[in-house]
């Protein structure tokens, strides 16, 4: 086994933050009414989205980054869409045309990882820790099929491992890789399902040698039912995924496919809350 290196799995309301525009969220209806016309109330709208972006992201950086780094270890991180990214990528797509080419669809759909990754990255450096955003292909994930809904099969991992010995944190966009087209006879740009950035964190985990990974969620862990429509939810400290895998419904706090895959590869997940780095989580153990 390779050196401990963590694998780290940041959802998109986890970057996002609970409040899309900060702390003082309810004062902005009546900022809004102050503005002149439409144009500046969306910019006044982007601005303060923009400003607890930022603030979220250094406390991201600051609460779960940079304590491994201090300890000696150089994380992988792998990020999703900032929260709605991808549904509004989507929309937009949808009213441009009801069949998108798949190409294009993928390449739009993929930019919400991009930014977020980048913004992480960009953060990271301003806190002194040395940090590279990188794209599903620079990560080096090969998937099994076309453009849409693609599967991981493989991963190149010699550009992680450069980045690794030199302390840098590779900061890789989730739910993207790339396929080799055999009519353009290239390589093209690939998205994997829905959520399908927790099946991006399990395969880096297992090229990288580790026994888990943990996905950081705007929830603490598994619940033996649904604790937004339930008062008597319990949080499961650890389950079996052979378990899991019988649950109906599937909690969505995971992507199904990414257990699969880490019971494939032998690589145990942790789900954590990404807002309190001291509560325990839930373990899925995927290895027998």
């Amino acid at each position: 086994m390779m050196q401990r290196v963590p694998v780290l799995k940041f959802g998109g309301v986890t970057l996002q933050g609970f409040k899309r525009f900060g702390a003082d969220e309810e004062r902005l209806l009546a900022n809004c009414k102050e503005q002149t016309t439409v144009n500046d109330i969306y910019r006044l709208l982007a601005e303060r989205r923009n400003i607890a972006r930022t603030q979220r992201l250094h406390q991201i950086a600051r609460q779960f980054i940079a304590p491994l780094y201090k300890e000696g270890a150089t994380p992988v991180v792998v990020v999703s869409a900032f929260d709605w990214a991808t549904d509004k990528l989507s929309q937009f797509a949808a009213y441009i045309s009801p069949d998108p080419k798949p190409r294009e669809y993928a390449r739009l759909l993929m930019s919400g990882e991009l930014r977020a990754n980048a913004g992480l990255s960009i953060t990271l450096e301003a806190v002194g820790i040395p940090a590279r955003s990188m794209t599903g292909g620079e990560a080096g994930i090969m998937t099994a099929s076309g453009p849409i809904e693609g599967m991981i099969s493989t991963i190149h991992i010699g550009h992680i491992l450069q980045l690794l010995e030199k302390r840098i944190v590779p900061v890789v966009a989730g739910f993207q890789g790339y396929y080799h087209d055999p009519v353009e006879d290239r390589d093209e740009v690939s998205i994997l399902g829905r959520g399908g950035s927790n099946q991006t964190a399990v395969a880096l985990a297992d090229a990288l040698e580790q026994p888990e990974c943990t996905m950081l969620s705007n929830v603490d862990g598994i619940y033996d039912k649904d604790p937004n429509a339930y008062d008597d939810a319990e949080k499961i400290d650890e389950v079996t995924a052979e378990e899991l895998l019988t649950w109906d419904p599937f909690p969505n706090v995971i992507q199904k496919e990414a257990v699969e895959y880490a019971v494939e590869s032998s690589v145990d997940i942790w789900i954590r809350s990404g807002f309190d780095s001291e509560l325990s989580g839930t373990l899925i153990r995927c290895r027998e």
